[in-house]
């Protein structure tokens, strides 16, 4: 693994057309392999990811220095992405609404270099929106989380995330097996969130499962 903590981010859904939800899953296996051999060095961890029970997909990656996003953004799988959306999704990737900031991370070593998902099976994409004059709270809330998640042995990826200039935050995360976000979700931040919640939220934490379908991982 890196030894440069990720500082930045992309989470760009990817709203498949009915008819193209099998090819937008292929499209990211092409991407996967794109992503391979240090094709680049800046992009800390790359993950493409399909949600559950929706025609909809995510590219979610992590940069340590807006260099690296940048080179991203201007690489093989962003250039691959705007050539084939029409064809592909419902609506154009919206890059510039996609930018995060990374809060505080968990990024262990998974040790199946070899596995296109690097061990890693399922997820959850939890976005949240603080109330008005209590985006703060919610950013130190999501910061204090870290020791938590620390100390849960099944979830080797985990990213507190905000999104730059608004009120948005979210979390998200990445487990070996069923059980081990089984664990996670009935865990210790998780009841910390949702008890939380109508203290410094807009609604509801707006969760999403997701299928792991590749990862690179420095």
């Amino acid at each position: 693994m890196s030894g440069s903590p990720a500082k930045i981010g992309l989470l760009v859904p990817l709203h498949a057309k009915a008819e193209q939800v099998g090819a937008v899953a292929d499209f990211l296996n092409v991407g996967y392999s794109l992503m391979t051999g240090n094709q680049e060095p800046e992009t800390l961890q790359w993950l493409a990811v399909r949600y559950e029970g929706q025609p909809v997909y995510a590219i979610f990656d992590t940069f340590a220095a807006e260099s690296g996003r940048k080179a991203h953004v201007d690489g093989k799988v962003a250039d691959a992405l705007r050539a084939n959306a029409s064809t592909l999704l419902t609506q154009g990737p919206d890059i510039a609404g996609a930018h995060v900031d990374i809060l505080a991370s968990k990024v262990k070593p998974t040790g199946n270099e070899s596995d296109v998902r690097k061990g890693l099976r399922v997820g959850v994409r939890v976005l949240l929106e603080a109330k008005p004059g209590k985006a703060a709270e919610v950013r130190e809330f999501l910061k204090s989380a870290l020791p938590l998640v620390e100390a849960e042995e099944d979830t080797p990826l985990w990213y507190a995330i905000e999104f730059p200039g608004t009120n948005r935050f979210g979390i998200i995360d990445f487990f070996p097996s069923e059980a081990g976000r089984g664990l996670h979700l009935n865990g210790a931040v998780a009841k910390a969130l949702f008890g939380k919640a109508e203290e410094l939220l807009e609604g509801s934490p707006e969760v999403v499962m997701t299928e792991v379908l590749g990862a690179t991982l420095q």
